[in-house]
């Protein structure tokens, strides 16, 4: 598969992660939505790290290229950290979720720099 099919499944995958959880929280059972979000946001996550680790060797300006790698990956890990948290009764209160709803934000910006680096690649 070339790269822009790769770029675009990445993008679907964290699209449909995020319609998943908007419907999680906006329903009154998460039991279903939660079924499908936990899922598809921990294939996202491999699926991106499986592709940067594949395409990365070609990228000239690896000092930009490394840092969104790690802000990614910090993101990651703190989108699952959060998310946790947010399964636990006594952890749902509007901080975790406002923090897991930035730190979304933050992968999502991380994502598209480091997807943008991998397309000016050339590879």
């Amino acid at each position: 598969m070339r790269l822009s099919g790769k770029l675009i499944a990445l993008g679907l995958l964290f699209l449909a992660t995020l319609a998943t959880g908007l419907w999680r929280g906006n329903t009154g059972s998460p039991a279903f939505p939660g079924l499908l979000h936990k899922p598809l946001g921990i294939t996202w996550i491999v699926y991106t790290g499986i592709v940067v680790c594949y395409a990365w060797r070609p990228v000239e300006p690896r000092a930009a290229f490394l840092s969104a790698i790690v802000i990614l990956a910090v993101t990651m890990v703190a989108l699952i950290a959060t998310g946790s948290l947010l399964t636990v009764p006594q952890y749902q209160g509007s901080a975790w979720l406002n923090a897991h709803s930035i730190t979304s934000a933050i992968a999502a910006i991380a994502s598209g720099v480091t997807l943008r680096l991998l397309m000016l690649s050339g590879k």
